[in-house]
């Protein structure tokens, strides 16, 4: 079933939305469960001197750096409006008093619109992907992406008859099931699933909830992508379950699969795999730390109905990389895709080493004219420095190598150009030449 179906027509007959007219006419939002006072109180944060910068960029993020003053005794989660230092209004948000990131701008300027900017802006992100002609032929579909639509904090992910929620912010938690019944209200999803995100639960200073929002959810989820068809685990699996940013990629490697012998390192469920192996490939390595993991790949592959000769190894993805290259295996086709290794900006060196480490020994691991996909998805990994660490590898490896395309994230899965840090996944298609022939 393609999305058009999925994901229902909230603006027939209706100028709003049925979440919105409920807090106009302060009805309740989720049964007898009335929106906290506390989140209705207006609270002003006031910057400090000549730190209002970023703000008036429309940044979404104030600083505790920048705050000179938080008065009054406001919770985290708290509509809060922000100020200069000479008093304008900036922007109005959610207030996080634990996190070093103090505010997460919902809006800029001096005009309030009110916690009713929470459903429009709901709504709005569900329009967009709606009948979008790069988000076609898919039932997994990430549906809101935190700032890029304009929701610091929260994230929503399709996959098939499953709405995977996190609320990832203080301002998004005490919020939670007011967003759950409006999602429930606008698609057509009949379950609805939230989960947690340990890191995010201690730097916000909130409870790592998790469990079922509306529905019977159970067991495994099932999407379809193009043709391609995967079992997603969405309560225990990693992220939301399935690496729905990683979609426009595996179509790249099903293009490219035909007659070549693949290597999908820390090949997690097998998304990659089955792409290779429903494009043709001649055979099929997947290389993952987790047996679970590879279980599911297995089942997703026999799914596909992949017939090729497959092999599945439980290993460390860095330590298998370095003994097939050792032994003198040969690819044709590589996908790498860790992942983070660079959580903060202190992470970064270690990280770039074991990238590098990782492209050398695929470098080694490359048949003449192979192909290899390698990502980085850490923020703190900017392009520039990826394609540093490419290019040092490739000189120590003494290999030729184009880079042919640079790869990123699908339509569903945008940043904002007023916030870069969203830019987190980045990506190359490499050629590589004849053993020994590097440029002169």
């Amino acid at each position: 079933m393609g999305r058009e179906g999925k994901l229902g027509n909230p603006r027939e007959a209706l100028s709003i939305s049925g979440c919105e007219a409920r807090i106009l006419a302060g009805l309740p939002l989720v049964g007898t469960v009335r929106m906290n006072e506390l989140l209705r109180i207006m609270t002003d944060i006031i910057l400090s001197a000549r730190r209002e910068r970023s703000v008036l960029r429309q940044h979404p993020w104030v600083l505790s750096g920048a705050v000179a003053q938080e008065p009054g005794a406001s919770e985290s989660g708290a509509w809060v409006r922000v100020l200069s230092s000479a008093g304008g209004v900036l922007g109005h948000g959610h207030y996080s008093a634990r996190s070093s990131i103090r505010v997460r701008l919902l809006a800029f300027g001096k005009e309030d619109p009110g916690e009713a900017l929470l459903e429009r802006r709901i709504e709005a992100a569900l329009a967009r992907r709606r009948d979008h002609p790069l988000l076609t032929e898919t039932t997994g579909l990430r549906l809101v992406n935190a700032e890029s639509d304009g929701l610091p904090g929260l994230v929503v992910d399709r996959m098939g008859d499953v709405l995977v929620v996190k609320f990832l912010t203080a301002g998004m938690h005490a919020r939670a099931e007011r967003i759950a019944r409006c999602l429930e209200e606008l698609t057509d999803a009949p379950h609805g699933y939230r989960r947690r995100d340990d890191t995010s639960a201690r730097r916000e200073g909130i409870s790592p909830d998790e469990g079922v929002l509306w529905g019977n959810p159970s067991g495994l989820a099932a999407i379809e992508e193009r043709g391609r068809r995967y079992a997603v685990d969405f309560m225990q699996g990693q992220k939301t379950g399935f690496y729905l940013d990683q979609r426009d990629a595996r179509d790249l490697v099903q293009g490219l699969s035909r007659g070549r012998r693949t290597l999908d390192v820390f090949s997690y469920t097998g998304g990659f795999a089955v792409a290779a192996g429903r494009g043709g490939a001649r055979a099929l390595v997947l290389v993952d730390s987790s047996q679970a993991a590879l279980e599911t790949a297995s089942s997703n592959l026999a799914l596909n109905q992949v017939e090729c000769p497959i092999e599945v190894r439980h290993s460390d993805a860095f330590e298998a990389l370095r003994t097939a290259a050792e032994a003198g295996e040969k690819y044709d086709l590589i996908v790498l895709d860790p992942p983070p290794l660079a959580r903060s900006r202190r992470a970064v060196q270690a990280a770039s080493r074991a990238y590098k480490d990782m492209l050398l020994h695929a470098l080694r691991c490359a048949s003449p004219s192979a192909f290899i996909l390698a990502f980085s998805c850490s923020h703190h990994i900017d392009p520039d420095l990826f394609q540093k660490i490419v290019f040092g590898a490739a000189l120590d490896a003494h290999r030729g190598v184009r880079w042919l395309r640079t790869l990123g994230a699908p339509a569903d899965h945008p940043f904002s150009i007023y916030h870069p840090e969203g830019r987190y996944l980045n990506g190359c298609l490499l050629e590589v030449e004849s053993a020994g022939q590097a440029p002169g």
